[in-house]
């Protein structure tokens, strides 16, 4: 690789956000529609590939995000945005069969309520506004995770790596003590990020892997797209990333969760 990284990681996400430019152009475009006497970009049609695209859009911004941060030192926000790229990569893979034989699930379809609902039902009026969100619990989410991943990992097993992640990543979220306490290296905190420390390596090792999912996922999302002419594009890329960061790794998934369990007894 003749460039470092941190501008490789960006590189790829800046391809990858291209071909997302790419999709944009294929599908119906939103319009300026009136939003309660607010004017907002809309899409006139919804859909599960459509709300599959428009959370990838979401992880393609949040992790660029989370490269600006690391340049500039800021792991634990790192920590935050890496729990939302976790969300919109389990959630794409939700919606990407249906759960109810050949139909999607009571709760699939309720997810895709809740997500193209309008924030307030009476803009003007914030306060006003009565809708409220039957959120689908994580726990169901990550079970469609444990599904897909069958031919890997037993499904428990599939769930409980999602379960464990989920709950680490949260701790930056909600400012845990265990995690608000990486922020020390003696008597005082980092308050200005923690760069020329050894956080900034650890983090810059899990940012090669959520961009390597992203890539991953999209290529799921280019399918649900039925831009099959496209696909070949995202796994161009995904294979050239693999190579150039040794990101695929030799043992399988089951293999490489064994060697975790066996750490931990």
């Amino acid at each position: 690789m003749n460039m470092d990284i941190d501008s490789y990681l960006e590189s790829t996400l800046s391809e990858l956000g291209g071909l997302y430019h790419e999709f944009a152009d294929k599908i119906a475009p939103p319009i300026f529609a009136d939003i309660g006497g607010i004017k907002a970009w809309r899409y006139q049609k919804t859909s599960e590939s459509l709300a599959c695209y428009l959370k990838g859009v979401k992880l393609i911004s949040t992790l660029n995000a989370s490269m600006v941060l690391l340049r500039a030192g800021y792991t634990q926000e790192i920590g935050a945005l890496c729990r939302m790229a976790d969300d919109f990569c389990n959630e794409i893979f939700y919606l990407l069969t249906p759960q109810d034989g050949d139909k999607f699930s009571k709760d699939q379809l309720q997810f895709l309520t809740d997500f193209f609902q309008e924030e307030f039902d009476k803009p003007k009026d914030p306060l006003g506004s009565t809708q409220k969100r039957a959120n689908v619990p994580a726990r169901k989410i990550h079970a469609t995770f444990g599904k897909l991943a069958a031919s890997e990992l037993n499904q428990s097993d599939a769930q409980e790596l999602l379960r464990s992640t989920h709950q680490a990543f949260s701790g930056y979220v909600h400012g845990a003590y265990p995690h608000i306490m990486e922020m020390f290296g003696g008597v005082h905190p980092h308050l200005n990020g923690m760069s020329g420390t050894p956080r900034v390596d650890e983090w810059r090792g899990q940012l090669i892997g959520y961009v390597h999912r992203a890539v991953m996922v999209s290529v799921f999302v280019v399918r649900k797209l039925g831009l099959s002419e496209d696909e070949n594009k995202v796994r161009e890329l995904l294979s050239k990333f693999e190579a150039e960061t040794g990101g695929k790794s030799e043992k399988t998934a089951a293999e490489l969760l064994k060697a975790i369990k066996k750490k931990r007894s």
